[in-house]
């Protein structure tokens, strides 16, 4: 599989960082990308990440929507148990 960057910008940042790194280009980036993801998963949750992908469709929550109780899961899990 093949990452080209053609952005003189992003070539330039990507080999600074190697340089900084003291590694390839390639590892650079993944560790870039790595880092990236994490800080990204650690500052958003689930429920935002959803909030976000809802805004861009124009989408909301309901403003008195419920979490489903665990009770409804059990109940699901049986009645789905008894199709097979």
């Amino acid at each position: 599989m093949t990452l080209s960057i053609r952005n003189p910008e992003a070539e330039a940042l990507a080999k600074q960082l190697a340089k900084l790194e003291d590694s390839s280009i390639t590892n650079a980036v993944i560790a870039a990308l790595k880092e990236a993801v994490a800080a990204r998963i650690a500052r958003e949750s689930p429920t935002e990440t959803a909030r976000k992908i809802l805004a861009r469709r124009g989408l909301a929550f309901p403003e008195n929507r419920q979490p489903v109780s665990p009770e409804v899961y059990h109940d699901l899990d049986h009645d789905l148990a008894k199709d097979f």
